[in-house]
């Protein structure tokens, strides 16, 4: 039940983005210089929010039999603790960071095949920086708590 609360909703949001990405939009006239729309911005918005989501299931849900809650730094086996490798807090967090790229492309691609969508390479860029933004707001405020 726990694995439920964190990961329902970003594979919910992940569906979201999804179904959004798949509706007809009209073309609008795009200035020549793409790097700096609005459109960025809310690429930047969407995917922090799923990044932030992915490192909330990630921290929270135990791997293969782990304590649940933020993973720590460091740490050492205890005895008569299994010494089998364990996926450690960097891996976590690059995880969901890695995810939410890879959607991020994903997305771009699905959109190739929408009439009146485009991929493009600076969309991406915004994904990628606003996955980064929101992993990295999960992290600080967990190092703070």
């Amino acid at each position: 039940m726990r694995y439920l609360k964190y990961w329902v909703p970003p594979l919910i949001y992940m569906g979201l983005i999804f179904v959004i990405s798949s509706l007809e939009q009209p073309p609008l006239p795009m200035p020549k210089f793409e790097w700096l729309t609005i459109d960025k911005l809310y690429h930047f918005i969407e995917y922090g929010i799923l990044g932030a989501l992915l490192a909330i299931a990630f921290v929270n849900v135990p791997c293969r039999g782990g304590a649940p809650g933020p993973p720590r730094l460091g740490g050492r086996i205890r005895d008569g603790e299994a010494r089998r490798p364990r996926p450690t807090a960097s891996w976590r967090w690059a995880g969901a960071v890695l995810i939410a790229i890879l959607y991020g492309a994903s997305d771009e691609w699905h959109q190739t095949f929408v009439p009146g969508r485009h991929a493009t390479l600076a969309d991406w860029v915004a994904d990628v920086a606003g996955a980064i933004t929101g992993v990295l707001g999960v992290y600080l405020y967990y190092r703070k708590k």
